[in-house]
């Protein structure tokens, strides 16, 4: 992804930080430099986001006001825990234009948010994603044993990409709040706050 198709959701209360492309995951110092000025921070990490959030945000264990999962694991190429690696290689071999749009289309599993989603559709080309997908296929070990940093889990009832009985295999120590939807669930909220917010109204 990139921020596109988030640009429908902003936030009344906090400052909004994207990251994506998981290629490379060394730590920038601006970036340290830039967190290091807040004193509360909010972590909504999605999909692969979830293993890469915990990656670079676990020193900043004492500043996470909140921490969210949103249909990710720890293990998110994982036979059992995530998806599975034969998946993931073969997406990775044939992974053309055709086959994004299928994807995309199995990451919303509805026509109307298809379209929506396509409206707000990432800009990235094929070949970016084919060299991040490289990277977390060497990269995105198990780290089923790590302590979270994750304080809440979405997991949607209906995820073809991340499959849903994973995610609750991967999380059964954790407090889960499952959600309607696909893997992309982010267009039944109006904003980020409302996220946030409904862990109180659905935990």
């Amino acid at each position: 992804m990139d921020e596109n198709p988030f640009a429908p959701l902003g936030s009344k209360e906090w400052n909004v930080f994207m990251f994506y492309d998981y290629t490379d995951l060394t730590h920038d110092q601006d970036l340290y430099r830039l967190l290091n000025e807040y004193e509360e921070i909010v972590l909504i990490a999605w999909s692969m986001g979830v293993w890469a959030g915990q990656q670079l945000f676990k020193s900043f264990r004492g500043k996470l006001k909140t921490a969210i999962a949103i249909n990710g694991t720890l293990c998110p190429i994982d036979d059992k825990y995530g998806i599975p690696e034969d998946v993931v290689r073969l997406t990775l071999a044939n992974l053309d234009e055709k086959q994004r749009l299928k994807f995309y289309y199995r990451m919303c599993r509805d026509r109307v948010l298809y379209q929506q989603f396509l409206e707000n559709k990432p800009l990235r080309n094929i070949e970016g994603q084919q060299k991040e997908l490289a990277s977390l296929l060497k990269n995105a070990k198990c780290h089923a044993d790590e302590v979270s940093i994750y304080s809440d889990v979405f997991v949607s009832k209906n995820d073809l990409i991340m499959p849903t009985k994973s995610q609750l295999h991967s999380w059964r120590e954790t407090t889960v709040i499952k959600i309607e939807g696909s893997h992309f669930p982010f267009y039944a909220y109006n904003n980020w706050d409302e996220i946030v917010e409904s862990i109180a109204t659905q935990g």
